[in-house]
């Protein structure tokens, strides 16, 4: 979250079977209540754009543990984040399969990184098949150790 702008950076990575990214964004949009209504709003956004490259098929993985297991269980309905609960989910339920992982913020640093470069950015911006250079540092992080 960018507080001092009143704004936040949220980022999506799509990567194909053998974890290789293929596309992926980064979006700049107004600060939300708090950081589990923005991590809604990823898995939201992610579940969007996984329909908009047209794939129908999705794990769904973010570093909020607590979003995550929301998501798992469905239990978020009676929240007060209840409706984009519910948002959220009706996209994810369009896919032929999904499920949800949860992942470290050490295994998630791209996303991490594309996220932060939304400050300095326009609202949106999207890459197919290559990353900016300055984020193949963080790709090599991300990659599991053989």
């Amino acid at each position: 979250m960018f507080t001092d702008k009143g704004e936040a950076g949220l980022s999506v990575v799509i990567c194909n079977h053998a974890g290789e990214i293929i596309v992926a964004l980064f979006e700049k949009i107004p600060q939300p209540p708090s950081v589990i209504c923005l991590e809604l709003l990823v898995v939201r956004r992610a579940a969007i754009f996984v329909h908009e490259v047209g794939l129908h098929e999705s794990i769904l993985e973010g570093d909020s543990e607590t979003v995550i297991k929301s998501l798992q269980k469905g239990d978020m309905f009676q929240s007060a984040y209840g409706h984009l609960f519910k948002d959220t989910m009706f996209y994810v339920n369009s896919l032929r399969s999904y499920s949800f992982s949860h992942t470290y913020r050490k295994g998630n640093s791209v996303a991490d990184a594309l996220a932060k470069k939304a400050r300095f950015s326009s609202d949106l911006t999207v890459w197919m098949e290559s990353l900016p250079p300055d984020i193949n540092t963080f790709v090599l992080a991300d990659m599991p150790l053989s």
